[in-house]
């Protein structure tokens, strides 16, 4: 019986003693392509040959942009503060009584603009330690 893994179109031949054993597979497998450490195993038999599939997992990195990309778009509040302090300057209108009146906004602006400032670097933080891996998708 014939064994091969293909990977990322390429199709690699197989010694019996690693294609029969999953984890001895995906041990080999990354030392070569990393990406593939945990990846989900296909066989297909056709006559002679066994034809294993390797799918990559998404690991963290794709969870973390699967997170960033559900999140809901909205203008920061402190940029919508700061036009909207900016319009009244523009209109003559800034004075300490409106910036008085605009003060819950703005304590409200500057937790909120923290709060995003702590995700934001959580999540980039969590980005940089994740092990670079090739994209199966062409840049364009």
């Amino acid at each position: 019986m014939k064994y091969i893994a293909i990977i990322e179109g390429q199709e690699i031949p197989l010694d019996e003693a690693i294609a029969q054993d999953d984890n001895t597979l995906k041990t080999a497998i990354s030392v070569y392509f990393p990406e593939y450490a945990n990846a989900e195993i296909e066989r297909q038999t056709t006559d002679d040959t066994v034809s294993i599939r390797l799918v990559k997992k998404a690991g963290t990195k794709g969870n973390q942009f699967r997170e960033l990309k559900n999140c809901f778009e909205e203008i920061n509040p402190a940029l919508k503060l700061g036009w909207q302090i900016k319009l009244l300057e523009i209109n003559s209108q800034i004075s300490l009584e409106n910036l008085i009146t605009l003060q819950p906004e703005i304590d409200k602006a500057i937790k909120l603009g923290q709060s995003w400032e702590t995700y934001s670097e959580k999540v980039a933080q969590s980005l940089k330690q994740q092990p670079a891996i090739t994209s199966k998708y062409p840049v364009l």
